[in-house]
Order: structure tokens, then C-alpha cells, then sequence
């Protein structure tokens, strides 16, 4: 019975050429508008979706986890189609998610912080850090236009790295098929 991840190696290479294609466009084109990231985006989640979709198909004779990639193979199509059908609710719901994320980590990394004093010396740089992480939270909610900036970078930035790393995982899956 042939293993799924070695069978279907080039889901792996496909979804990374897309990647690293997406991360190229967004970190090259500057003066690309927000929208356009939001929209490529949904393109990625849309079209990685459907790859997720064909594998689990594929797998589910050979793969008793075939439903896990169903569903994520579903749940990148609604959310590609969603972000296709309205990006601007997309790209601002997007940043606020960061920046919330960004405050509860802060508010986290402050907690800790406080508890350590009584184990360590030197937690006000944990302390330093933590409230750099909320004031980050909050630039990114005062300032969507250089929040949507930033995080364009950042995701092409990300979308170049995880294509690398699909590329050369299929590569590695392929190679262990023989």
C-alpha cells in the first residue's frame, strides 16, 4: 500500500511553487494596494484549498487521517471564495485579528513576567517586551493604512519562506518514494 505523503509528493511542490510565487509578487511589488494582497490571498487559501481536496480524495483509501485534509481543504475554499467576494472586510478583519492577537499576547507575556520576578532578576525586559507587544496591538488598530503595509511585508516574507520549505519537503518526500 503505497504511503500517501510519498504518492502525492507533488501536492507538496505545487502548493510551494504557489507560495513562493505569492510571497515574490508581495514583497516585489510595493506599490500594490492592500486589497490586492487580501486578494491573492484568497487565491492561495482557494487554490491550496482545492490541492488539500484532491489529496484527500486521493488518500482516502491509504490515509486514515483523509478527513483532516478534507476539511481543510474545505475550509480554504469558503474562506478563499469569501475574501474574493468581499477583500475589504477580509483585510480589515485580518489586521484587527493581528493586532487583538498582538494585545492578549502582550497582556500574557506581562503576566508571566510579573509571576517570574519571583524566580529570576532582569524580568523587566520580559516586562519591556510585553508592552512593546501591546503598543504594537494598538499602532496596528490606530493606523490600518501602515498596519495593511506592514503586513503585506510580513506575509510575503512568510509566503517566500513556507514555499521554500514545501518545495524542498516534496522534494525530500519524492526522493524517499524510490
Amino acid at each position: 500500500m503505497p504511503d500517501f505523503y510519498n504518492t502525492y509528493w507533488w501536492i507538496f511542490l505545487l502548493r510551494g511553487i504557489f507560495a513562493l510565487i505569492l510571497g515574490i509578487l508581495a514583497i516585489g511589488w510595493p506599490g500594490a494596494t492592500f486589497a490586492t494582497l487580501i486578494v491573492f490571498f484568497g487565491a492561495y487559501l482557494f487554490i491550496g484549498g482545492l490541492f488539500a481536496i484532491v489529496g484527500a480524495i486521493a488518500a482516502r483509501k491509504t490515509n486514515e487521517n483523509w478527513s483532516i485534509f478534507l476539511f481543510s481543504g474545505l475550509l480554504g475554499v469558503i474562506l478563499g471564495f469569501l475574501t474574493f467576494y468581499n477583500p475589504f472586510a477580509t483585510g480589515a478583519a485580518l489586521i484587527y485579528l493581528v493586532a487583538f492577537g498582538a494585545m492578549v499576547a502582550g497582556l500574557f507575556e506581562l503576566i508571566i513576567a510579573i509571576r517570574l520576578r519571583k524566580v529570576i532578576t532582569g524580568e523587566g525586559w520580559y516586562i519591556t517586551g510585553g508592552l512593546l507587544t501591546i503598543f504594537f496591538g494598538l499602532l496596528l488598530v490606530a493606523n490600518p493604512v501602515a498596519a495593511a503595509v506592514t503586513l503585506t511585508w510580513v506575509f510575503g516574507i512568510y509566503a517566500v519562506i513556507t514555499g521554500i520549505m514545501l518545495i524542498l519537503l516534496s522534494f525530500r518526500l519524492r526522493s524517499s518514494r524510490r
